[in-house]
């Protein structure tokens, strides 16, 4: 197989966006998001036996890609079992609070910025799965098999707000509305004709789940906890069971 080149981590460092690392001892990893005057805490914890070592990644990108217009997610962790060729990785991202649109869809653009955050971070998570796939290419073609996750850290997560964009929108689009003038509707539909694709991703979303190119990824949706008056923390364990 061809050897990879990591940056070997060190807890006493601190983790430099778009470097892969190699983690070579069970280690908790530490992930912040700092906000103004709050952080949000994400330990990831790798969880290593004999013949296994860890892969870790900030923002990470393929080398050769240009940063603009490039998307990624905040962790991407991977576990590599020597002994048995198995991997197991996941891709997340961390969402401040994303159910924190309006319960009135139709104040504020509540509904189109639940769509946008939506779409948003399905195509984070694609291109995450891209990235990752540019360098495990190497142990696929070595015979390992991969158990992959995706996922998103958040402080509240509604299914039924998610939902109710994706009924309203259906809604909008297909029927007049019946309480404003014909005029008005007409330039309301045609304001979110564009969305109608979304239709279908809000609804997986709601049933925590990601489609792409027609494959289905479990969402695994991970709550931050409140850690003191203004940040919030969550431990993940990763380890191939």
């Amino acid at each position: 197989m061809i050897n990879l080149s990591f940056r070997l981590y060190n807890p006493s460092k601190v983790i430099e966006k778009n470097n892969l690392y190699r983690v070579n001892e069970t280690e908790t990893v530490k992930f912040i998001e700092q906000h103004q005057s709050a952080k949000e805490i994400v330990n990831m914890e790798i969880v290593l036996r004999k013949g296994q070592y860890g892969i870790y990644a900030n923002e990470y990108r393929r080398p050769g890609t240009e940063k603009e217009g490039c998307k990624t997610t905040d962790v991407l962790a991977c576990i590599i079992d020597e002994n048995n060729k198995k991997i197991r990785s996941i891709v997340f991202d961390v969402k401040s609070n994303i159910s924190a649109f309006s319960d009135n869809l139709m104040r504020d653009e509540a509904m189109i910025t639940a769509i946008n955050e939506v779409h948003d971070f399905v195509e984070q998570i694609h291109a995450e799965l891209l990235h990752k796939k540019s360098f495990l290419i190497y142990y696929k073609d070595a015979g390992y098999i991969e158990q992959e996750h995706v996922g998103i850290v958040t402080k509240s997560f509604e299914p039924e707000k998610f939902r109710a964009v994706a009924q309203k929108l259906e809604r909008l689009i297909s029927e007049e509305k019946k309480n404003i003038s014909t005029l008005v509707s007409l330039k309301l539909k045609n304001s979110i004709r564009p969305y109608e694709p979304e239709i279908k991703t809000l609804y997986n979303f709601a049933d925590k789940k990601i489609i792409i190119h027609e494959r289905e990824y479990p969402l695994q949706v991970y709550i931050l906890q409140k850690a003191n008056s203004t940040d919030y923390e969550i431990t993940i364990k990763w380890m191939i069971q």
